[in-house]
């Protein structure tokens, strides 16, 4: 089912991670409706003036998936408003500069931009989150442990 016309319900619920432990990481209702939202108002039009598309690692996480990542209780993610990815054809530093750039570009609010590191695996990838009111536009970079 797509959200939008570059984004599906399909790869807001993926999850390797979840399939691997065997953990239903479905949406309700609501939570899809965010998830709508945030592609309808954030990612599409990114998606749109970028042009390329968004390679998403990690959206939607039931609180059973965002335990077994090692993610905070707060995270947009539970919501199904926050995104982990990279730009198809670009590298973290790439994807986090031209999603910055667009997010001005286009005057879209957002809660948080930044670019992640894993420690552990070594992996590097951008999260972008909103919220529905009193987003903070925080751009920052930060290293996870799991």
């Amino acid at each position: 089912m797509n959200l939008t016309k570059n984004f599906t319900l399909e790869e807001a619920i993926r999850s390797h991670k979840a399939d691997s432990l065997h953990i239903n990481n479905s949406m309700s209702p609501d939570i899809e409706e965010n998830a709508r939202l945030f592609a309808q108002n954030v990612l599409q039009p990114l998606r749109d003036k970028i042009g390329e598309p968004f390679l998403v690692t990690s959206w939607y996480r039931c609180h059973k998936l965002n335990q077994a990542v090692g993610g905070v209780p707060t995270s947009a993610h539970l919501s199904g408003m926050a995104l982990d990815f990279v730009i198809s054809g670009y590298d973290y530093k790439g994807s986090y500069a031209l999603v910055l750039n667009a997010l001005k570009t286009l005057g879209i609010t957002f809660d948080q931009l930044i670019i992640e590191y894993n420690r552990k695996t070594g992996a590097k990838w951008v999260h972008l989150s909103a919220l529905k009111e009193k987003n903070r536009n925080q751009t920052f970079s930060l290293t996870v442990e799991s």
